[in-house]
């Protein structure tokens, strides 16, 4: 494993150099004008100016311009993830390692990791702060002292995360915090090879791993619901969870080895196979895989096609005669994109049940708000067209995704219409598709740049 290391740092210091956010010169290599475009914006109007660092050093808001979701918060599940890995790749190293160690602050006695850091001052509510715990997961965090950041950010500060869903019940994005602390982690380690920093983080990852160890249920899936989506929570085992927890018990293998651990790295590896294992033995169904597994009625399997058939492409979970029955039947579902905007969770979007839907005690977002065409499962999409290296569709949609860009910015979910048509609603100037847009061109280089 020495000359393999070897060769990946040598690999690592030549991205940083192609990459640098401070030499913009790629951008203007990337053969498609549309294409082009977005990046720039996804880049320059929307990346940039949301890395403020106004409260510590490393925060970025998930609005380029701080609405929507806050100017002093930090979202550790999927949006931070995903911003970081762009972070990383446009050369902000210092940025994502001081966001990282602001996130490790929150970290539990168990290793669990919040999906979402308040300022200290907010309290549990009756509606969507119903699920957190104060005082307990408040915690004080002391910046460390850097240059050429403001003075605001180098104030110590009391937060408080936030770990359990106001759906109660189904309690939807439990293992979305740790398993995207994994996942920056690996790509921090990727990006810089940096042994002193592995040495000095492994071991909260390892807690977060053995977290999520703690998750598998005895039917030998992760439990937590839904992974990014809420409303439907997707009760009980969700494929995407699946398929992103064996990517995070790799991503963990994979340290450990850097590590010189052998030991380690094969209990990750173990865990690994064993979801995967239970994973196609209750997710395939003949010639596709299901949505999610319901505690009472078993494999869903009524809203067609769905993410979850992405995603064990993505990240391996499918065997190769899988891949071969169902990458045929994914990429003829036009209704994937509908209104040509990349990718919608599922191939029927208007066939969910009543019991699908958890009943809270407030007028809360509508029950299929997360039934859309979202960045977070167009990465998915595109991770399975990387491993198929199906260059034609991931060019295809990347400039999809391009030309959906209003000014320069995106909205956070493009829900489909009956007629066929898409209606953007949530959150204006969301980062989550920019983010996604960045990773998939730079992570794709030879498709998108000349």
């Amino acid at each position: 494993m020495g000359a393999y290391w070897d060769l990946m740092f040598v690999l690592a210091a030549a991205m940083a150099m192609v990459t640098s956010q401070a030499d913009q010169e790629w951008i203007s290599k990337i053969s498609d004008p549309v294409i082009r475009a977005g990046v720039s914006a996804a880049v320059n109007q929307n990346l940039l100016p949301a890395a403020t660092e106004k409260v510590y050093p490393g925060h970025f808001t998930i609005n380029a311009d701080g609405g929507g979701f806050g100017t002093d918060s930090s979202w550790p599940g999927l949006d931070s993830w995903q911003m970081a890995g762009a972070y990383l790749l446009l050369g902000r190293i210092r940025l994502v390692e001081d966001y990282f160690d602001f996130v490790r602050a929150s970290q539990r006695k168990d290793g669990n990791i919040p999906f979402a850091i308040f300022n200290g001052s907010t309290r549990p509510g009756a509606t969507y702060l119903r699920g957190m715990k104060w005082p307990d997961d408040s915690f004080k965090y002391a910046p460390p002292m850097r240059a050429g950041v403001p003075d605001s950010s180098q104030e110590t500060r009391e937060w408080v995360g936030l770990f359990r869903h106001w759906e109660l019940d189904s309690n939807p994005l439990a293992t979305l915090g740790p398993i995207c602390f994994v996942l920056t982690a690996a790509e921090i380690f990727r990006a810089t090879l940096d042994r002193a920093w592995l040495a000095n983080h492994l071991p909260s990852v390892e807690a977060t791993g053995n977290y999520l160890v703690s998750q598998i249920s005895k039917n030998g899936l992760v439990s937590g619901s839904g992974f990014y989506t809420e409303r439907p929570p997707r009760n009980g085992w969700d494929g995407v969870t699946q398929c992103y927890a064996v990517e995070a018990f790799h991503d963990l293998a994979t340290l450990e080895q850097a590590a010189k651990r052998p030991e380690e790295a094969k209990f990750w590896t173990d865990h690994a196979a064993l979801v995967t294992k239970n994973f196609s033995k209750a997710f395939w169904l003949h010639d596709h895989f299901a949505e999610y597994v319901h505690p009472t009625h078993g494999p869903v399997d009524i809203h067609g096609l769905s993410d979850t058939c992405w995603a064990a492409i993505a990240f391996g979970l499918a065997t190769k005669e899988q891949t071969r029955i169902l990458w045929p039947h994914l990429i003829s579902a036009k209704e994937f994109w509908p209104g040509d905007m990349p990718t919608l969770t599922v191939t029927k979007p208007f066939s969910y049940e009543e019991w699908e839907h958890e009943q809270v005690p407030f007028e809360a977002v509508g029950v299929t708000n997360d039934v859309a065409s979202m960045g977070r499962s167009w990465y998915v999409e595109a991770l399975a067209c990387k491993r198929m290296r199906d260059g034609k569709r991931l060019l295809e949609s990347t400039r999809l995704v391009s030309k959906a860009a209003e000014g320069g910015f995106w909205r956070e979910r493009y829900h489909p219409m009956p007629d066929g048509s898409i209606q953007p609603e949530g959150s204006r100037k969301y980062c989550e598709y920019p983010a996604v847009l960045i990773r998939v061109v730079l992570e794709n280089r030879s498709v998108f740049i000349r």
